[in-house]
């Protein structure tokens, strides 16, 4: 336990810094088997003996099974959400832009991807998982586009008097639609950070086209 992080530590109780790291160590760990084993192949007894710790540890921190995988996703979600949106809405419009590809290169991560396959096989027996998911990552990023797409409007970048809300995930289809479902089939159509932002250029035209004042 001592050397779970590969670094010995001095006996009796960790700082928080070495909680902080030993639980970001477990949720790594929790990922890998996730996707590897799907869901329901998964017990807390593998992913203790993986992260080399007691089931008491994992249990500790995270209930249940369950606990533990929503974990995880919130975890991936973090990555996603953490831009400071006030900052963005002093052009909300190249925000949105910078958004769409940090989306893009948010879901052509490998372990996005394959987390996305295992919701994908198991969410139907699992759908407070989706839920979860959903909560997590989905409801917030369509939250800050909408937010920015208002702020657009607002500061006359875009046209006023459409419904933002239905925007959003039509913008979120043009940018994401077409790279998850080749990812999905085990393609990588965008496998470099030159393809990646000229398919982020030809749909954000498409999408100008749609909405410019």
């Amino acid at each position: 336990m001592s050397t779970m992080l590969g670094k010995p530590r001095r006996s009796g109780r960790p700082t928080p810094e070495e909680s902080a790291r030993l639980d970001r160590y477990l949720l790594d760990v929790a990922g890998r088997l996730f996707i590897a084993n799907g869901y329901a192949g998964t017990s807390m007894g593998q992913i203790a003996r993986a992260a080399g710790a007691s089931k008491q540890t994992i249990y500790h921190r995270h209930p249940s099974k369950e606990a533990l995988f929503k974990a995880v996703i919130t975890h991936l979600s973090a990555s996603l959400l953490e831009r400071d949106t006030q900052a963005a809405l002093l052009d909300p419009l190249q925000a949105l832009k910078d958004v769409c590809r940090m989306l893009l290169d948010f879901i052509m991560r490998e372990n996005v991807i394959a987390t996305y396959r295992m919701m994908i096989a198991d969410g139907y027996r699992y759908p407070g998982l989706i839920d979860h998911a959903m909560d997590e990552i989905v409801a917030p990023f369509h939250g800050r586009i909408t937010t920015l797409l208002t702020a657009a409007v607002a500061a006359g970048q875009i046209r006023a008097g459409t419904d933002n809300e239905n925007t959003s995930r039509l913008l979120t289809g043009i940018m994401t639609g077409w790279p998850i479902q080749q990812r999905l089939l085990g393609r990588e159509p965008l496998h470099d950070a030159a393809a990646r932002a000229a398919f982020t250029e030809a749909a954000w035209s498409m999408f100008l086209r749609g909405v410019a004042d």
